[in-house]
């Protein structure tokens, strides 16, 4: 058996000590003309695709869209951001605290508004 002096077992018992980052919640959903629900779970929100209808609940920090004609309800976190890429999509979002959502737009004929 192996004999560790005492002065060196300190070391290794900070060495044994394992660090794991945080994980970040993320929902994904790529489709086309598909009527679904999904939750973020306080994370991101992505969606590619055209033609979809979705409810995305949890309080997310960031909804991502890439694509055309979507239509899009989404809860948000206080202060919570939107980014599309694309053209003719719908979102109506919401937050708890009835902040204003950070709207950062690339495309044609979006439209965003703050639901009830």
């Amino acid at each position: 058996m192996l004999e560790i002096p005492m002065r060196f077992a300190h070391v290794l018992a900070i060495a044994s000590i394992s660090v794991s980052a945080p994980v970040v919640a993320q929902a994904n959903f790529t489709g086309a003309g598909e009527i679904s629900e999904m939750d973020c779970d306080g994370g991101t929100a992505n969606i590619t695709g055209a033609s979809n209808t979705m409810t995305i609940t949890g309080n997310c920090t960031q909804l991502v869209i890439e694509g055309a004609g979507n239509r899009v309800r989404v809860s948000l976190a206080p202060k919570g951001v939107i980014q599309i890429t694309g053209a003719s999509n719908t979102v109506v979002w919401t937050t708890p605290d009835g902040s204003k959502a950070q709207v950062r737009v690339t495309g044609a004929g979006n439209r965003i508004s703050q639901g009830r």
